[in-house]
């Protein structure tokens, strides 16, 4: 039975798993939803802080106008001073509250600004990895589809960790975590004939490490 070559890629596939890793080293400037959130949050929190902060404002303007106009020893005076002693203290609360927020606030501004700025310069980049990612998933899932309609014999490395043949039930999501193999070891010129990753990636390189600790965790199914 012939032998499925795996392996072997051509000078465009390699050209486009280049620019697939540019694609994600450029993403990986962004930030990331959870810290773009938690800065949108302290952002919104502030206009709103600074909203209220404006409303107290008027309320104490209000209170004082209440309070002079009310003659001294009358119902309507005492009134009028239990009013402006209570928003006095809600305006000075508020105020305290977006002096303790502005920093935070004026952090998050400036990382959000300075987010949307690089996305916008970067997103010819991020926009060309992603066609090109997907362009040799195609080409890898139909490679590897016409081995196995063909029953070629799978490298040893593949058979390690995926089996000599899909298996009868889930066969897509088995074909997906398989092409995801052949990507990972195209992208990062994985050789090993015997493991299907090659050798533990460095922390340091934190999208390499996040994709190989996730398809280990795939694998494991299979």
């Amino acid at each position: 039975m012939p032998a499925a070559d795996l392996d072997t890629y051509t000078r465009d596939q390699h050209a486009l798993a280049r620019t697939m890793l540019k694609g994600w080293n450029v993403r990986s400037l962004l930030l990331g939803d959870h810290d773009r959130h938690t800065h949108q949050v302290r952002v919104r929190h502030h206009r709103e802080t600074a909203d209220r902060h404006r409303t107290a404002l008027a309320a104490v303007v209000d209170a004082i106008g209440a309070f002079t106009a009310s003659r001294y020893g009358t119902t309507g005076h005492s009134e009028a001073a239990g009013r402006l002693r209570t928003a006095i203290a809600d305006e000075a609360r508020l105020r305290q509250d977006l002096a303790r927020q502005a920093p935070h606030a004026e952090e998050s501004a400036t990382a959000l600004a300075d987010d949307a700025s690089t996305r916008a310069d970067k997103q010819p980049a991020m926009s060309a990895g992603d066609r090109a990612e997907k362009r040799l998933t195609m080409a890898l899932r139909s490679r590897l589809a016409d081995a196995v309609s063909s029953r070629a014999v799978l490298p040893a490395w593949f058979v390690t960790v995926l089996g000599a043949a899909p298996p009868a039930r889930v066969t897509d999501q088995w074909l997906e975590t398989a092409t995801r193999v052949l990507l990972y070891r195209l992208t990062y010129d994985i050789t090993d004939q015997v493991v299907a990753l090659g050798p533990e990636p460095s922390d340091t390189d934190r999208h390499r490490r996040s994709w190989y600790e996730q398809l280990r965790k795939d694998l494991r199914r299979w």
